[in-house]
């Protein structure tokens, strides 16, 4: 009956309710110090920076791949490439649980900009590799969308050919509802379809309010939104008396909160003042807080380390935490275990003919 539909669908409603209650807002990262060289999964307080390793202190890789990372909050893992191949993480523990070796049948190569899609709960990243050709000999790059296996490290490439040779090192995000895989190449956003692998958009990054760059950008499920920095860079110039030449020598950056339209590829500032910092840490540090709509990234190293709160909706920085523990030189891959949690893909794949 009517009724019994609408019983049964306030239930499932309930049902959902309780199923998100059950996931935390916690920040994890791993905490690189020097002595003795080391990498550790911990959480952050990104309010007064506080940081606490997760489980006993040990030892989980002396160096990480800054290129990508990934949290799984459904079987609660945290996933990173450092020695020997790619790291499975106990959330609850810190205990390395799985080492896999990077497998790929297609040829030698590498798997950057990682992340964890909460939509068909996979890993997927850009396949990176050489091709030579058999008649001349010639070697050219080539790059995939992919996805990893996280216990055998097997790559499975998606996109049927090359859908480009390199990547910026700003960040990579994933629009679980859309199922769109995004990367920039330096001038462009580019957004691969997480079905087939296909170019789905690739429009050039323009600023129509100020700006040069466009880095650590990440997607809010929580406003459908990928948001990042807007970064403008000055220059003084430097007259040389013996060569007679000037040169133009970085002399300071303005940084901003900002949005881009991913289709148009237009980025918008939010922040009206610069954020106040001359430089952060572009190796996947940012991360969005759904719940109080907060955008975090890093900035300086060492003593000097920072983690910023900006709000999603004034571009205001809203909390500024000094990470001070000892020997503390680095905070990456943040990532927050409720970001995206249990989404849905809205746009279904295009061979199924079915609509939205």
């Amino acid at each position: 009956s009517i009724q019994m539909k609408k019983t049964f669908l306030i239930v499932l409603a309930l049902l959902g309710t309780e199923l998100h209650a059950q996931i935390d807002n916690t920040m994890y990262g791993l905490y690189r110090i020097l002595n003795p060289t080391s990498v550790q999964l911990a959480s952050i307080d990104p309010i007064n920076g506080m940081i606490t390793p997760i489980g006993a202190v040990n030892t989980l890789s002396t160096s990480i791949n800054a290129t990508g990372a990934a949290l799984n909050p459904y079987n609660n893992r945290f996933c990173f490439f450092g020695d020997n191949g790619l790291k499975s993480i106990d959330l609850s523990t810190g205990q390395l649980t799985n080492t896999a070796t990077i497998n790929n049948p297609n040829g030698t190569g590498y798997f950057d900009l990682f992340r964890f899609n909460t939509s068909d709960s996979l890993m997927y990243g850009l396949s990176r590799r050489n091709i030579t050709n058999p008649q001349t000999g010639q070697v050219t790059g080539a790059m995939y969308l992919a996805t990893i296996n996280e216990i055998t490290g097997t790559i499975t490439e998606i996109s049927p050919s090359s859908i480009g040779q390199s990547f910026a090192y700003s960040g990579s995000a994933i629009d679980p509802h859309q199922m769109v895989f995004y990367y920039s190449n330096g001038s462009q956003l580019v957004g691969l379809d997480m079905y087939n692998g296909s170019i789905y958009s690739n429009p050039t990054l323009t600023f129509p309010n100020g700006g040069q760059n466009f880095d650590n950008f990440t997607y809010s499920c929580a406003d459908t939104t990928m948001y990042g920095l807007v970064r403008t860079n000055y220059y003084s110039s430097v007259f040389n008396p013996i060569t007679g030449t000037t040169t133009q020598v970085f002399d300071s950056a303005a940084v901003h909160l900002g949005k881009v339209d991913a289709m148009s590829g237009a980025v918008t500032k939010i922040s009206t003042q610069s954020i106040g910092v001359n430089s952060f840490s572009v190796n996947g540090s940012s991360t969005i807080d759904p719940v109080n709509m907060i955008y975090y990234f890093i900035s300086g190293s060492g003593t000097g380390l920072t983690i910023y709160g900006v709000s999603l909706t004034t571009g205001l920085v809203v909390s500024q935490g000094t990470i001070n523990n000892a020997g503390a030189l680095y905070f990456d891959m943040m990532r927050i275990q409720s970001d995206c949690y249990e989404s849905r893909p809205t746009r279904l794949e295009p061979s199924a003919n079915i609509q939205e």
